[in-house]
């Protein structure tokens, strides 16, 4: 079902939770304009939605307690609020409507969010022509800030419909997410340097893949390819099986991966795809291998619909909020528990994407000194603020200025393998590889254990 939501607060209510957190709230004599308004893209048909808004209201309930945004040009702090622009189910179209409505009948000030390549493509397009700024938290193609003539095109062939012609729209784009390129390079040289030498000493390492006939999808199989290549990793693949996006079942696609004989499989897949794969695989086709899943599975939900089926299994991920010191960012310390104790869950990887971009709209917003759309695009462009809960290469939040990286972030990923929790009833996940990431030092907690029912694509 769709929805439309406004999560407000008066300016006595603002006022009030300022003076409850001992913040200072400026109550000027002049008539207050109006409050900041924040649109939330998400899918609330899919368990990523619901991640992602929980995330956005406790960082706007934060921000407010805390006084406000404060806009220079108004000589005033301003209370955020956030109206949800429902994709529902990840869909292009009910997108494109949604964020449309988004930026024409409730005039918000900038968008964050879009969990789906496939999404984001179309409702960014909206956001280019009315020159909105989106701080994108969840696509993960290069081509939402590459497709235009700053990334040049993503090296999309001219007549291609995906290319952007409007270079000054495009620069109101920014992607605060882990692209295909990132999360595809871990995951494919953990198969090539970690896991090969364990079970294919003497040979290359058998890969298969199983993506969504999508830009998610093909964006992941193009850039796992590229990184074989490209870094002469000792890996084939030797099944790849696309599907259409919304599959549920995938034995047919599974039985003929095993045939194939693979040492492991790539799942690239939203969450309840995901889980669906690591099951029928193991439990209805005997495929009993190693299962690698993306990201955007960094959910509570994984883990309750996985069950046993998920011991011993992989996940990539750039937040582990299950996973605890040594990986953890200060940050974390006070976020994981505030939000438990205000949802009653963990958080997720979406969520937590999304948790940052607010508190980088509101960091740009007070720098520009002023809502105007052109200058919040140019404050985003020179942001530099400390890491929060995503980590960066670099130990900042700064947005790419190359073509080759052109409105991204330089995120740091990881590998956590799945343990089996009998207490808990769900598995639980410990970061394997690698040892040390940058500003952090060592993150290893645990080494690597093959599933008991592991079978070698080649003996």
């Amino acid at each position: 079902m769709s929805r439309r939501k406004y999560l407000k607060y008066s300016v006595a209510g603002v006022a009030a939770l300022a003076a409850a957190a001992g913040g200072a709230y400026y109550q000027s004599t002049t008539t207050r304009r109006r409050s900041i308004k924040i649109g939330l893209v998400a899918p609330f048909s899919l368990p990523e939605g619901p991640d992602m808004e929980r995330a956005t209201k406790l960082a706007v309930e934060e921000i407010n307690s805390a006084g406000g945004v404060y806009v220079k040009e108004w000589g005033e702090r301003i209370p955020m609020e956030y109206v949800i622009a429902d994709d529902e189910d990840a869909s292009p179209e009910k997108g494109v409507t949604a964020v449309t409505r988004a930026i024409v009948e409730d005039k918000v000030d900038i968008l964050v969010g879009a969990m789906s390549s496939r999404a984001a493509l179309a409702e960014q397009v909206p956001a280019i022509k009315n020159r909105v700024p989106f701080i994108i938290t969840g696509a993960s193609t290069h081509l939402v800030t590459r497709r235009g003539p700053q990334g040049n095109y993503g090296g999309l062939p001219p007549g291609d419909p995906l290319r952007i012609e409007d270079a000054e729209g495009m620069s109101y784009m920014f992607h605060y997410c882990t692209t295909t390129f990132h999360y595809s390079k871990t995951i494919v040289h953990f198969f090539g340097e970690y896991l090969k030498p364990k079970v294919a000493p003497n040979r290359n390492f058998r890969l298969a893949v199983i993506y969504r006939d999508d830009p998610y999808g093909v964006g992941v199989w193009n850039a796992s390819n590229k990184f074989i290549k490209d870094d002469k990793l000792p890996i084939d693949i030797v099944a790849a099986r696309k599907y259409p996006p919304g599959t549920t079942d995938f034995h047919a696609e599974l039985t003929a991966i095993k045939a194939a004989k693979p040492d492991g499989v790539f799942a690239v897949d939203f969450t309840v795809g995901t889980a669906e794969i690591y099951i029928q695989g193991q439990r209805d086709v005997g495929l009993n291998t190693v299962y690698m899943a993306v990201e955007v599975c960094e959910v509570p939900e994984f883990y309750s619909l996985l069950k046993k089926w998920g011991d011993r299994q992989l996940l990539e991920s750039k937040f582990g909020p299950y996973a605890g010191p040594p990986y953890y960012l200060p940050l974390m310390d006070t976020y994981i528990p505030k939000f438990k104790q205000r949802f009653g869950l963990f958080p997720g990887m979406m969520g937590a994407d999304t948790y940052d971009a607010i508190y980088i709209a509101k960091d740009a917003i007070e720098r520009a000194g002023t809502l105007d759309k052109a200058k919040i695009r140019d404050a985003l462009e020179t942001t530099k603020m400390k890491n929060m809960l995503i980590l960066t290469e670099t130990g900042y939040i700064e947005f790419g200025k190359t073509p080759e990286t052109y409105h991204e972030i330089s995120p740091v990923t990881f590998v956590e393998q799945l343990i089996w929790d009998e207490k808990l009833g769900e598995c639980r996940p410990f970061i394997i590889w690698p040892e040390k990431v940058p500003n952090i030092g060592a993150i290893k907690q645990r080494e690597f254990e093959l599933p008991p029912l592991y079978t070698p694509g080649e003996k």
